[in-house]
């Protein structure tokens, strides 16, 4: 039903704006970009460790890739670009209905990393089950895919359409999934969820999540793509050919969260005589990027290069609702976490300028 809702809400977004937009050209140039962090660090905290901090984290250093671009030939209306129909989203289906309908002018951008390690756990465990380990290791993808547009978000404010130029705002949709083990904490009621207090944690092997995202930020590396290289800081001028770089993006999520059936066992076996909710839950993020650096502008017409290097900073919130205890059989399950990622990155850019 949700699908389907997005689905509907969308094309009364894209429908209007394709009856003025059919015959116009792409109102950016085609450009592509490639972000490379070889060494990503990530670390996961529980958000409720009131009734102790039992799971430790050791990650491995696994690198993190991110591709962007549009590339389209304008007398055609032909357009190529990057495959988004992973997992079966609806941002890659959004993204090829944009070509069908003549909406030309976003783009895609696709992240991906490899999120591994071993966790250990110290808290308490069931008598005799073998089923259940201390140690677990695990391997999971981190995956987000965005289609995003040029916004004038500072056509009313200071600096206007200039300052639009310099930051190169931007807004989107997205889609996100993610899995990693998490402490779970457990709730017990002798009635009622006003009642409730801590049973005894235990921990899932994959709790997994997928959102659907509205995200908007600036970047400077991508508007000199925008733009051609022809703004700067400077009114009048063009970007220098060596300078620094910031991007930032803030991103907020709703969709489905799920504890994986190793988790809820674990959690009954420790709390016997009760039976855990649902492990579904309806799940929000808040999520936040940053990436600060120097770059290199390389004008070999008809193509400007761009070379950059700087570090990257992620983080999110995520919050589960629904895993309450409402009467003394039942066993709620509360598995709300953040995680923060960061690494030295690598940054390619090429845009077509033309030759004049």
């Amino acid at each position: 039903m949700r699908i389907k809702l997005l689905i509907i809400l969308s094309l009364a977004l894209i429908i209007p704006n394709s009856l003025i937009s059919q015959t116009r050209k792409d109102t950016i140039p085609s450009f592509f970009g490639v972000s490379y962090i070889p060494s990503l660090n990530w670390k996961v905290f529980n958000l409720n460790n009131d009734d102790g901090d039992f799971l430790k984290y050791k990650f491995d250093l696994n690198s993190q890739s991110v591709f962007e671009g549009n590339f389209s030939i304008n007398k055609i209306g032909m357009r190529l670009g990057l495959s988004a129909n992973i997992e079966n989203n609806f941002i890659g289906k959004a993204y090829r209905y944009t070509g069908y309908i003549g909406i030309k002018s976003f783009w895609l951008r696709v992240q991906s990393s490899q999120v591994s390690g071993t966790v250990y756990w110290s808290g308490e465990m069931p008598l005799g089950d073998m089923r259940f380990l201390r140690q677990f290791n695990f391997s999971n993808k981190y995956l987000n895919i965005e289609l995003l547009k040029t916004s004038k978000a500072y056509k009313h404010m200071a600096g206007g359409v200039e300052m639009n130029r310099i930051l190169g705002t931007y807004w989107g949709v997205g889609y996100t999934s993610m899995g990693f083990p998490l402490k779970l904490s457990t709730l017990t009621t002798p009635g009622g969820r006003e009642n409730q207090k801590f049973g005894v944690p235990a921990f899932d092997t994959l709790f997994t999540a997928k959102f659907y995202t509205v995200c908007f930020g600036f970047d400077l590396l991508r508007q000199i793509c925008m733009t051609k290289g022809k703004y700067s800081s400077i009114p009048g001028k063009p970007a220098n050919r060596f300078g620094m770089y910031a991007s930032t993006q803030d991103k907020i999520g709703f969709g489905p969260g799920k504890v994986s059936n190793y988790g809820i066992s674990m959690a009954e076996a420790l709390n016997p005589n009760l039976k855990a909710v649902s492990g579904k839950n309806f799940s929000s993020m808040v999520h936040y990027t940053l990436s600060v650096g120097f770059r290199y502008i390389i004008r070999a017409r008809p193509v400007l290069f761009i070379l950059a290097g700087g570090y990257d900073l992620e983080g999110a919130s995520i919050v589960n609702f629904g895993g309450a205890a409402d009467t003394n059989k039942d066993l709620g399950l509360e598995s709300s976490f953040f995680f923060i990622n960061h690494g030295v990155s690598f940054k390619l850019y090429m845009s077509w300028i033309g030759k004049n």
